[in-house]
C-alpha cells in the first residue's frame, strides 16, 4: 500500500520554455532518469577575487560577451567596480547576441553598465580599435564543434570561409557533441592569433561552478577539461525523451538554437523512439537556411555544394535523423513551419506525455533532460 501511495504522487519537474518554465506532470513510474551535470557553486567573493587578481583593466578596454548567460551580471559588476577604483572610464561593453531580457538590461544599467549590440560584421573592426580586449563566454555542448565557447562563436560569426571549411567536413555526418574534432581545432587555430584576455565560465542557472582566465586558447581548453568531467552523466537509453534547455538567454530563442538541444542528446533515445523538444522560439526559425527551406528558397539536392549559411547544419542533421525518430516540437511557431521541416507539432507538454503513454504503454518510461545545452548523456 505504501508503494502505491508513493507512486501516485506527482513529482514537480519544471522544464525551460523560453525565458520561463513549464511543469511536466509526470508520475514517478513514467520517469526513466533525469540526468543533470554535477556542478558546484562558486562563492561570489571567490569569483570577485579571481577576477580582480587575474584580469587586467587599462585605458581603451573592450569587454566583449560572445553569448549571454545567467550570472554574467556579477562578473560584469566586479569588472566595472574595479575600473572605477582604477579611475578608468573609457570601458565599452558589447555583446554579439540580441536575446537579453529587458530586466537584465535594467539590472546592468543600475550598475552603470550599458551593453551595446555588436553585429557579426562589425566585430573584427571593433576589436582593432581597442588596446585591451576581455572576452567572456560560457562553455556548452555543440553538435558541430563538439563544444562551444569564444573561439567557436567567433569563427561562426566572423569567418565565413572558415565555416565553409567546417561545413565540408560535417556534411552527411551525424552530430558530434563532446568530440574534440577537426572543426574545433580549426576554430582554435583561427582565433589563437588574437591577443585577448579570456574568461570562460562553467555554470547552470543556479550558480557558477568555475571560471578559467587566460589567453583565448588556454582558457577555452582548460574549461573544456573541467566541463566534460562534470556534465556527462550516465543513463540507460529510453524509448522516449523530453529535451529542454534554460541556462542561458538564447538556447530557445530560435528554432536553430533549439535544435542544438536536440542534437546534443538525441542518442539517449532508441531507434524509432519519440523525442519531445521544448522549443519556444519567440525569435522565429532564425534568419538562415531553415527559413530558406520553409520559404522554398533552398534546393535540398544542392546541400553538398552550398556555401555555409547559418543553420545549414540542422538541415543536414534532419535529413539523416528525422526518419529514425518521431520528433515533436512544443513551440510558438506556426505548425506549417514544422511540417515543412518534416517535424511534428504539439500544443502542450501534456499532449506529449499522453502521446508517449498511448504509444508505449501506461508504464513506459521517458528520460528527461532539462539542460541539454550543458548535458551530454552517456548511454
Amino acid at each position: 500500500m505504501l508503494l502505491i501511495l508513493t507512486q501516485s504522487i506527482m513529482p514537480e519537474i519544471w522544464l525551460g520554455y523560453g525565458d520561463s518554465e513549464i511543469i511536466l506532470d509526470i508520475k514517478y513510474e513514467n520517469i526513466s532518469q533525469i540526468p543533470r551535470p554535477s556542478m558546484n557553486q562558486l562563492d561570489l567573493e571567490k569569483l570577485k577575487i579571481e577576477i580582480e587578481n587575474k584580469i587586467v583593466i587599462q585605458e581603451s578596454t573592450l569587454i566583449l560577451i560572445t553569448s549571454p548567460f545567467f550570472f554574467m551580471l556579477p562578473m560584469l559588476t566586479f569588472i566595472q567596480n574595479k575600473s572605477k577604483e582604477l579611475n578608468i572610464e573609457n570601458i565599452e561593453y558589447c555583446i554579439l547576441s540580441k536575446s537579453i531580457p529587458q530586466r537584465v538590461r535594467q539590472q546592468l544599467g543600475e550598475n552603470g553598465i550599458s551593453l551595446s549590440r555588436l553585429a557579426s560584421e562589425e566585430v573584427l573592426d571593433k576589436v582593432s580599435k581597442f588596446n585591451n580586449i576581455i572576452i567572456i563566454d560560457r562553455i556548452e555542448y555543440d553538435p558541430v564543434f563538439g563544444y562551444t565557447g569564444s573561439p567557436v562563436r567567433l569563427l561562426r560569426e566572423c569567418y565565413p570561409d572558415g565555416m565553409n571549411q567546417v561545413y565540408s567536413t560535417i556534411f552527411d555526418s551525424l552530430p558530434q557533441p563532446g568530440k574534440y574534432n577537426e572543426p574545433l581545432k580549426l576554430a582554435i587555430e583561427v582565433t589563437s592569433k588574437f591577443n585577448f584576455q579570456s574568461i570562460h565560465v562553467i555554470s547552470n542557472n543556479e550558480g557558477i561552478d568555475s571560471i578559467f582566465i587566460g589567453d583565448l586558447t588556454y582558457s577555452f581548453n582548460e574549461a573544456i577539461q573541467r566541463f566534460k568531467s562534470i556534465t556527462q552523466p550516465t543513463a540507460e537509453s529510453s524509448k522516449s525523451a523530453f529535451i529542454s534547455g534554460n541556462t542561458n538567454y538564447s538556447c530557445q530563442m530560435t528554432l536553430g538554437n533549439s535544435l542544438n538541444l536536440l542534437w546534443n542528446n538525441y542518442h539517449a533515445v532508441r531507434d524509432n523512439g519519440i523525442i519531445i523538444l521544448l522549443s519556444e522560439n519567440r525569435g522565429g526559425v532564425g534568419n538562415g537556411a531553415l527559413l530558406k527551406l520553409i520559404e522554398n528558397r533552398l534546393d535540398l539536392n544542392g546541400l553538398d555544394k552550398y556555401q555555409y549559411t547559418k543553420d545549414l547544419e540542422h538541415i543536414n542533421f534532419l535529413n539523416i535523423l528525422r526518419e529514425k525518430y518521431e520528433i515533436f516540437l512544443i513551440s510558438s511557431l506556426p505548425r506549417i513551419y514544422s511540417d515543412k521541416l518534416g517535424l511534428k507539432s504539439l500544443q502542450r507538454i501534456k499532449d506529449g506525455l499522453d502521446l508517449i503513454i498511448e504509444k508505449n504503454g501506461k508504464y513506459s518510461k521517458s528520460i528527461i533532460i532539462p539542460n541539454s545545452e550543458i548535458t551530454l548523456v552517456s548511454v
